[in-house]
């Protein structure tokens, strides 16, 4: 149960930017190919890793669109959506578009040009893209018409497992060519001129952690990304980007972050060497306030989703957490992170296990949203229907929990709605002296 709950949580820390400028996301995830193609098993990984990091650099929930398995007229659709989307939002909306899945590029008229395959395409030859495929030029053009000023366009593309080529260009038609700068707009490809990606979701995984990253600047971001994709693929060349930003774009804020010291830095690589749910507990102990936190939550969280060994101890009889408020903490942010996601049956059961562990600001969190009906599978009556008193005693309960647990927004919820600060049941009181976490 712990394990179904915490599976969609969001890894790391939230990291809004204080920004006016409007942003809009669409992010591509392509694997349903047929055979003369090839399936792949990442892109949908690669796309929530994407809306991740995006959340947390401040991109609203709302303005993130995701596609899975997307056909011709599904990806013409999405840009046009997206770029409408920022044309309405004005000169100072920036946009992100991302695409994972198979592409390739194919010569005509001795000029070659790039494209993404739709899912469910059938190709037999890098000499069909031109009909069947989606030009990654159309895509440049629509989105740069909209006149918004910043468009991150990204291509995780050219798996090398496509099959095929052409007579021409070969093991080239895997590949993406190099495209010309265009003003306002930021493009980058995971792969270098020409060359094949595995279906590793590395590039992913590295940008998604670098668009949230305080004091990185969005060019400096895709840099480093790109690099350590080039670093972990030995003999393949540096991937390649066109920057034509006419400003510095930082997602997560210009602001830098304060220097990690050098004992708090040392700690947390050996931290990372050690990825047990103890040492994660300590360096949280030890450093409350660092910059390093939300990595560290996020390592916590993911040791419960694997049923790492070191987190069974950790594991309550009654899908509890026995053990101190830092790791009720971690698996609080994942519910907020989930929330944010519109996840409601994972923030429900987060908060609830947060809740029922001894953190009083999980039980704050988690009575509203009983009382909004999110959780009202537990309050059917004999004849099927929701028990509305039930429902709202459980609510009622729940607040007094967080108020006996310390949380002054429960206290505060209770006093203005005219209810006891706790229950008057001794028992009840007494399982709440027991919840009550190691600190």
């Amino acid at each position: 149960m712990l394990r179904a709950l915490i599976v969609s949580w969001v890894l790391a820390g939230l990291a809004f930017a204080a920004s006016a400028e409007q942003r809009y996301a669409l992010l591509i995830g392509n694997e349903d190919y047929p055979a003369t193609v090839g399936p792949l098993t990442l892109p949908h990984e690669d796309v929530e890793n994407i809306r991740n990091g995006l959340l947390r650099a401040g991109f609203p929930a709302d303005h993130i669109r995701i596609l899975k398995d997307a056909t011709d007229r599904d990806i013409k659709i999405g840009v046009a959506g997206l770029a409408a989307d920022l044309r309405a939002a004005g000169p100072d909306a920036v946009g992100f578009f991302y695409y994972s899945g198979h592409g390739g590029s194919a010569e005509s008229g001795g000029t070659r040009t790039n494209y993404l395959i739709p899912a469910k395409t059938e190709i037999t030859g890098a000499e069909q893209l031109p009909i069947f495929g989606v030009a990654v030029n159309t895509v440049i053009d629509g989105l740069a018409a909209s006149d918004a000023k910043a468009i991150f366009i990204v291509s995780d593309a050219c798996r090398n497992t496509l099959p095929f080529t052409s007579s021409k260009g070969g093991s080239a038609d895997k590949g993406m060519v190099r495209v010309p700068r265009k003003r306002g707009l930021y493009i980058a490809f995971a792969t270098a001129d020409g060359a094949t990606t595995p279906d590793d979701g590395l590039f992913a995984k590295s940008l998604s952690k670098r668009l949230a990253q305080k004091g990185l600047s969005a060019d400096r971001a895709f840099t480093l990304a790109l690099r350590e994709v080039a670093a972990a693929r030995p003999g393949n060349s540096m991937p390649f980007t066109a920057d034509g930003l006419t400003e510095d774009i930082c997602f997560a804020g210009c602001e830098a972050p304060a220097v990690l010291a050098r004992s708090e830095g040392t700690d947390y690589v050996a931290t990372v060497q050690a990825n047990t749910v103890d040492a994660y507990i300590d360096f949280l102990q030890t450093y409350p306030h660092s910059a390093l936190v939300p990595n560290a939550q996020e390592a916590l969280v993911k040791l419960f989703y694997q049923e790492d060994p070191s987190a069974k101890k950790y594991m309550g009889e009654y899908d509890n957490i026995v053990g101190p408020v830092v790791l009720l903490e971690a698996m609080h942010h994942a519910a907020e992170m989930a929330y944010l996601r519109d996840e409601m049956d994972s923030t429900t059961g987060l908060f609830q296990i947060a809740c029922q562990s001894g953190l009083g600001k999980s039980c704050t969190k988690l009575a509203p949203l009983i009382q909004q009906g999110y959780m009202d599978h537990e309050f059917y009556d004999a004849d099927g229907n929701v028990d509305a008193t039930d429902r709202e005693q459980t609510a009622i309960l729940v607040y007094q929990g967080g108020c006996y647990m310390d949380d002054p927004a429960a206290c505060n919820w209770l006093q203005q709605n005219g209810w006891p600060l706790q229950p008057e049941d001794p028992d009840v009181l007494a399982e709440l002296a027991a919840l009550k976490p190691q600190q």
